[in-house]
């Protein structure tokens, strides 16, 4: 081109961009959104969700602070294991070597009443400050309480009825004693 004068020079960048202009082809543009939420494909929501909590550094200012300080956590640690103890407590009172008929054990605010039944331990957890009250039945499996039931149950897991005529099974149930009606709920 160094030998062309300007016109020719112009002609022929016209010719160039009016033979590339014929061969260009325009296609419909179509908008499709990204975000699921207004109609964009379901598996980006994850990605964008993520990617929305990684930018958000908002803090609600009356929010309770939940730190995860040293003094945060060994304050955490400490309160669950007095409540084990507590727990602890409670199930050895009930279950243990030398288990109760009943009992109370307050912790707090937090008042726990236990009353062993002839087939279950009811439990009573009552909080003073709220009033809220749950019920726990435990029920006792394979356990005999003293009394009449457990003289019961203690001649029927022995066999010593098994050794009576056979025309009365219940004649060795005449030496048991004990006071009450065995019905359920007649207590």
């Amino acid at each position: 081109m160094v030998g062309l004068n300007l016109t020719q020079r112009a002609a022929i960048v016209a010719a160039a961009f009016a033979s590339a202009g014929f061969a260009a082809t325009a296609q419909e543009l179509i908008y499709k959104p990204v975000n699921p939420s207004f109609g964009g494909d379901s598996f980006n929501s994850a990605h964008l969700l993520g990617i929305a909590n990684a930018q958000n550094d908002y803090k609600d200012p009356n929010s309770p602070t939940t730190g995860n300080s040293q003094i945060d956590q060994f304050l955490r640690q400490l309160q669950s294991r007095l409540l084990s103890s507590l727990a602890a407590q409670v199930n050895d009172a009930i279950f243990g070597d030398n288990p109760q008929q009943s009992g109370t054990i307050t912790f707090g605010d937090q008042v726990i009443t236990f009353v062993r039944l002839l087939d279950s331990v009811q439990l009573t957890i009552t909080d003073n400050t709220t009033g809220a009250v749950t019920e726990i039945s435990i029920p006792l499996l394979g356990q005999t309480t003293s009394g009449t039931t457990g003289n019961i149950l203690g001649l029927l897991s022995s066999g010593d009825l098994s050794s009576e005529s056979p025309s009365d099974p219940l004649s060795g149930l005449g030496s048991i004693t004990g006071e009450g009606d065995l019905t359920p709920g007649g207590f």
